[in-house]
């Protein structure tokens, strides 16, 4: 629930700064027509902010409006101006009373539902459209369905650019013919408004959604015709393009699970389906009318200043772009947008914007020209856009010891990415000197999987520091845009415009952040990310691991990035620590990478002596020739704690040969409970042999030793000395010459989530008694003495017993990663529950 979080955040933080002298109450029993006092309270803070501004002129001391537990239901966002700001090096303070949560919402609480003959439950809400639903406090699901059967595409993606002025070659985009799909699937014909239904693609980093149209018959098919441009700025765009799609979106024909919603806008009527315990007479079921909670925002002249919020809940907003043109995403929740498109005739051929300038997702918080902003101990949750936005001449704001959970989008966004964004013409505009630090952002992007905990455009001297951030579907933090092309004298790519001054991205510190499982659904990203030149910035300090299975995951300085410094980092668990794109640029020797500990295992007390912990790490032996016999048996002793699942429950413990369809590839897994082996000969999927148990054999917390054997006809499985599985290949092995992985798949695919040891590789196929001696002599071994099992044939053999980690450089960054004590501590009795 949302309240029970929020307490315990907002109440047990201290204030960062000192607390104002309040001068105005708001509460929920109070009247606008009351003084604003103590025992007079105000009811909204719209009206304190009025009676703010009627006392502010000549300010001697810091303002207050102190605002008592409740639920303020916005009507309209409320907004702050230059009007509203401290005055003479004072500030203004709106803050939440101690003994509850404050929550500033932009919901309507849906009331008198009635059941109908389908079982679904339906309500009447008097809002034009919504993306998002909370019930009792947990985001419901929109109806969604895997893809139409047998799609195929139809019609021609035909376009053409109205210039933007004479003899340019970008300008707006206006689309000249149908297009869509075919589908098997005729029923899509008969579904009712079918004009507000979606289709979703995923493709490496993005996440594309795009609007049908209509759907026709057409003959013993379906035609879907989709709405444009958005469904060709989704398939012509540079980068990665939709295809086919991976699911159906909004119908109430795919109202089929429990916690699944429908809103039909002709009727005004909301369908829902209960989980299971959800009581609809009594259940708090909120939908969200505004797409805006909070708005500061001022102007270049007249900044606002010296405004602080304190341990207030910002919850309950949507965004309905998508629902409008869809998501043509670009990148990291920036969408290809029909009004500044050219042709780039080079590499990833497709259309694109100039220079990268793309519109983003909005977040549901804004801030903009202004200084001296400050949000401490507050709560971003459920929210439809992106978390908190500091642009247009944000300067020297600080967002410190916030939550940002339950999110669609991004977290937090600083900086845009527009011409007046990377070369303003005012250089009050640039986005310059604000701090993010000591918050926790997760499950951000659990709408638009190309969502970023933290994204920086062209900022001076942004600070990312001391954050907790995880549980993401796509990159940790992200800093820089462009791709190099708007740096002076272009990049890689052809642009229409090229400038010979440099942007004012630069002086950006991202330092002892803790960043971990991030990267979890998409993929080309890491748990810190950068583009183009930015002289001046660090990246240092920061704990990165068990971020994918997405990858890189590590560091990741893409297109352009240059003049970057990456020192005193710890990395694991990643498929690459450390990436570089240096693609057609060459920028990469102007960055400084050193003294970083990338890669580092870790032990844990063994079957005998140590064992590797596994989760998040990997060890990588040189290929060698006799790491590839003809006939072969790997071995290996696990332990794990519990079972995988996900929608890929495999988990490698040996692997040789990349991934299971790679000439060459033997591997022993597990997948759930069950114990399984890979050999391709031949390669491809088709050649491919996959044998594993079906009786799940695995017991959680205990050391059990798997197996397989190939003796050029049979390959069987093993674990605890009985065979589980057997299958006939006839077909003599064909070797691979990569390196080979313990604890991973080798290609860093997949960790293997708990603990391995005594690992053997044989040139023979063991017998089935022989396997049993192995496992009893292991089982026996004496402390401190070689177990007495086979040597014959023996060609590898690990014990994770030498395994050098510098474990006093690994703690050092890690304890001065992450939240500082006093945020570190809250956060531990906030997960606990205490």
């Amino acid at each position: 629930m949302i309240c029970i979080l929020a307490v315990c955040w907002g109440a047990l933080t201290q204030p960062v700064a000192a607390e104002p002298a309040a001068r105005f109450y708001v509460a929920p029993n109070g009247s606008d027509r009351n003084p604003g006092t103590p025992a007079k309270p105000f009811a909204t803070v719209e009206r304190a902010r009025d009676a703010v501004r009627r006392a502010n002129g000549a300010m001697r001391a810091d303002l207050g409006v102190e605002i008592a537990p409740g639920t303020y239901r916005l009507g309209q966002p409320l907004v702050f101006g230059p009007e509203d700001s401290g005055r003479n090096g004072y500030q203004v303070a709106y803050r939440a009373a101690r003994g509850g949560e404050v929550v500033l919402s932009g919901g309507r609480r849906v009331e008198g539902w009635t059941r109908d003959e389908q079982g679904r439950y339906r309500a009447r809400v008097d809002l034009d459209n919504f993306r998002q639903l909370w019930v009792n406090g947990r985001r419901a699901t929109r109806a969604r369905g895997a893809a139409p059967a047998g799609l195929e595409f139809w019609g021609e993606h035909k376009a053409v650019i109205r210039p933007a002025a004479p003899g340019v070659i970008f300008g707006t985009l206006e689309v000249t013919a149908e297009a869509g799909y075919r589908t098997t699937d005729t029923r899509l014909a008969e579904w009712r408004n079918p004009a507000d239904m979606e289709l979703g693609y995923y493709n490496s980093w993005s996440h594309m959604i795009c609007r049908i149209d209509r759907v026709e018959r057409d003959g013993d098919r379906a035609r879907i015709v989709m709405a444009q441009p958005g469904f060709f700025l989704a398939s012509r765009k540079g980068g990665v393009q939709a295809g086919l799609p991976a699911y159906l979106e909004n119908a109430l024909e795919l109202l089929d699970q429990p916690g699944e919603w429908y809103f039909d806008r002709s009727t005004h009527t909301l369908y829902y389906l209960p989980r299971e315990g959800e009581d609809m007479a009594t259940a708090e079921v909120i939908a969200p009318a505004l797409e805006r909670l909070v708005e500061v925002r001022g102007t270049l002249d007249a900044p606002v200043t010296n405004l602080r919020f304190e341990g207030i809940t910002f919850a309950h907003a949507t965004w309905l772009r998508p629902s409008q043109l869809g998501h043509p995403d670009v990148q990291a929740d920036f969408i290809l947008a029909p009004e500044n498109v050219y042709q780039r005739p080079e590499h990833e051929r497709g259309f694109t914007p100039v220079n990268g300038e793309c519109p983003r997702s909005p977040a549901n918080v804004l801030v903009e020209a202004a200084r001296g902003v400050q949000f401490e101990r507050c709560t971003f949750t459920a929210l439809g856009g992106a978390g908190l936005d500091l642009q247009k001449g944000a300067q020297g704001n600080v967002i410190e010891g916030c939550r940002f959970e339950d999110i669609s989008a991004s977290g937090i966004q600083v900086g845009e990415v527009q011409k007046e964004d990377h070369h303003p013409s005012d250089p009050r505009r640039t986005v310059k000197g604000n701090r993010i630090t000591n918050n926790v952002i997760r499950r951000c992007g659990v709408e638009y999987e190309d969502s970023i905990g933290v994204f920086c455009g062209y900022t001076d001297g942004t600070v990312v520091a001391h954050n907790e951030i995880s549980d993401l579907p796509y990159t940790g933090v992200s800093v820089g845009w462009g791709w190099g092309m708007p740096d002076a004298g272009g990049g890689a790519y052809t642009s229409p415009i090229i400038y010979d001054t440099p942007t004012v991205c630069g002086n950006n510190r991202i330092e002892t952040n803790h960043i971990h499982h991030v990267m979890l659904k998409r993929n080309d990203g890491g748990g810190i990310y950068t583009l183009s030149r930015q002289p001046g910035t660090i990246i240092r300090g920061n704990h990165l691991h068990d971020n994918g299975p997405g990858a890189p995951g590590g560091i990741y300085l893409d297109e352009g990035s240059a003049d970057i410094e990456v020192t005193g980092n710890l990395v694991y668990g990643v498929a690459r620590a450390m990436n570089y794109n240096n693609h057609a640029q060459n920028r990469m020797a102007t960055c400084r990478e050193h003294d970083n500990l990338f890669g580092m295992v870790r032990t844990v007390a063994g079957v005998v002596g140590k064992a590797l912990q596994a989760t998040g790490s990997l060890v990588e032996v040189p290929h060698a020739q006799e790491l590839e016999p003809a006939q072969l048996t790997v071995e290996a002793w696990v332990r794990i704690a519990a079972f995988p699942g996900g929608w890929d429950p495999r988990r490698w413990a040996v692997c040789k040969g990349g991934n299971e369809w790679v000439e060459g590839n033997y591997s022993l897994y597990i997948d759930r409970g069950n114990v399984g082996a890979y050999l391709c000969i031949g390669g491809g999927r088709e050649n491919s042999f996959e044998v594993v148990s079906k009786t799940l054999p695995l017991r959680l917390n205990e050391w059990l030793p798997i197996a397989f054997t190939y003796d050029g006809r049979t390959v069987r499985v093993y674990c605890d000395g009985g065979e589980v599985a057997a299958q006939e290949v006839n077909r003599p092995r064909t070797p691979s010459n990569v390196p080979l992985a313990l604890g991973g798949r080798q290609d860093r695919y997949s960790f293997f989530d708990g603990d391995l040891d005594e690992v053997r590789i044989y040139n023979r196929a063991l017998t089935a008694e022989e396997v049993r001696h192995n496992c009893e002599a292991v089982r026996h071994a004496q402390p401190g003495r070689e177990p007495d099992a086979l040597r014959e044939g023996r060609v590898g053999y690990w014990t994770f017993d030498d395994l050098a980690v510098d474990q006093g450089a690994v703690d050092r960054i890690a304890g001065a990663a992450g939240l500082e004590a006093k945020y570190r501590d809250l956060l531990s009795q906030r997960l606990t529950g205490t």
